[in-house]
């Protein structure tokens, strides 16, 4: 019998946080070339890809009792994000599509969801530190 002592929510925590420091790096790109001509604004989706990663609420719990049975956890690092040209009814005469209230506004939010997750993630390190403290 094998003990998994990080759970699959630090996988999930850490793959979230690294899809959420792309987007940053899509949406200041896009805040960056606010002003050059031509520039398409691009966007990254991985939310959906997400959902279909995580097991549903009433999921029974299962588990590994065999190397050649499926893993009954969620490989997060098989998630990868969608990177398109974003749909936009912007219409500059220098051809740019980058709405700049809009990449803010994106920024922002991602900005706070990257800020709960490693909150999270933090909470759940500070629990297994004291766990093993009291192992001691």
């Amino acid at each position: 019998m094998s003990f998994n002592l990080f759970s699959s929510s630090i996988s999930l925590f850490s793959k979230v946080l690294d899809l959420r420091a792309q987007r940053h790096d899509v949406v200041t790109s896009n805040i960056a070339n606010a002003e050059t001509p031509n520039y398409k604004s691009v966007h990254v989706d991985f939310e959906d890809e997400l959902k279909k990663a995580l097991p549903p609420d009433n999921a029974l719990k299962m588990k590994r009792t065999d190397p050649s049975h499926m893993p009954a956890t969620a490989d997060f690092n098989k998630i990868s994000p969608t990177i398109d040209y974003e749909v936009t009814h912007v219409n500059r005469p220098d051809g740019n599509t980058v709405d700049l209230d809009k990449e803010v506004v994106k920024m922002s939010k991602n900005q706070l969801m990257y800020s709960t997750v490693s909150q999270l993630l933090a909470k759940k390190f500070k629990g297994l530190v004291s766990v093993m403290k009291e192992a001691k």
